[in-house]
């Protein structure tokens, strides 16, 4: 790097520029004030920003050395990299880059690295227990809906434990091994994964018998975890839910993209499948969507991921990235170009 490429990332403090390249509202709810005094230690840290579009972005991000993005961040214009071009890496404090950050600047050079680690843990957390609560009937039973007293003998009679039985997962994404990880404590759990990019050597060392769509599909518990890409669109469709046994818990906290949602419709208003939603397309789904008068389908507003501590986990993941990016350290959560492809 040349003398005057560096003085350029440089404050008048000497220290390197760090942008916080998200609005202020975000940032607040990111980033314990304990954490960003570390990175202040290091480097001058200029935002957040009101909104986070290019406008508001190009005057924090000029010398910028590094920026941390999160929610809301919109760095899709790839001309701002081009009259930024001393950025040398993009911190990212949520999970799926794509429609925030230009993939083509991993492509170029530019180092990206995303919390969606962090974001793992709270994602497999709500779809382990989800799975327990659809299996127990809670939704129904809980009080919540009004129901009958032959509905509730029912119920009753429906109510399984997890445990015995086996659960498909779609995705050996970060979310899709979590989940793995935490099944693996339950009794007669028999995992089978789907995932066209996965060797059967790995799934055997991840524990899990790879198998194909359909026979995941034909689990007591399915769980899609796989990324929102052309390929995945509507991969849960009339032919594959049809594959499902009734009595079936189908579970997406993935993205609703992935699941053609008519035919879900249609498929549990023809027989006994239990269902937890918490991604629609659109999002939220409208109000007269069916799928907010379906019984059986049971909708939450994309709770799944991190929504209070684990932001800050994964604010401090983002924090951290960029101490070792300043110290010339490797990187512990790098996008690398070939992962482009089957990332969400």
């Amino acid at each position: 790097m040349a003398a005057s490429d560096r003085l350029s990332q440089l404050s008048p403090s000497g220290k390197p520029i760090v942008a916080l390249a998200l609005p202020s509202g975000t940032a607040v709810n990111m980033f314990n004030p304990a954490d960003l005094d570390l990175l202040r230690r290091v480097a001058d840290v200029v935002g957040p920003v009101p909104r986070a579009n290019v406008e508001d972005l190009r005057p924090i991000l000029r010398h910028a050395r590094a920026a941390i993005t999160g929610w809301g961040s919109r760095l899709d214009q790839i001309s701002l990299f081009e009259q930024e071009p001393q950025l040398g890496l993009i911190a990212h404090s949520a999970g799926s880059i794509r429609g925030l950050v230009p993939l083509d600047v991993v492509r170029r050079g530019v180092k990206v690295t995303s919390a969606a680690s962090a974001n793992a843990i709270p994602v497999a957390e709500f779809t382990v227990a989800a799975m327990t609560m659809l299996l127990k009937q809670v939704p129904w039973l809980g009080g919540g809906l009004s129901i009958s007293r032959e509905e509730r003998d029912a119920r009753l009679a429906l109510v399984r434990e997890l445990q015995d039985i086996s659960v498909g997962l779609i995705g050996a994404s970060r979310i899709g091994r979590e989940v793995i990880r935490l099944l693996q404590s339950y009794a007669g759990i028999r995992i089978r994964l789907y995932d066209p990019y996965l060797s059967a050597d790995h799934a055997r060392s991840l524990g899990v018998e790879l198998v194909s769509l359909d026979e995941v599909c034909r689990c007591d518990v399915v769980s899609v975890h796989a990324p929102n890409v052309p390929e995945t669109r509507h991969m849960i469709n009339a032919r594959t839910l049809g594959l499902l046994p009734d009595h079936a818990v189908f579970i997406n906290t993935s993205r609703g993209a992935l699941v053609d949602e008519a035919a879900l419709v249609a498929e549990v208003r023809r027989r006994p499948i239990f269902c937890l939603l918490d991604v629609t397309d659109p999002e939220p789904a409208p109000p007269d969507s069916p799928l907010r008068s379906e019984r059986n389908i049971i909708l939450t507003p994309h709770i799944a991921g991190a929504m209070n501590q684990a932001r800050r986990r994964m604010g401090r993941l983002a924090i951290d990235e960029v101490l070792r990016f300043l110290a010339g350290e490797p990187l512990q959560h790098e996008i690398r170009p070939d992962m482009l492809a089957t990332m969400a």
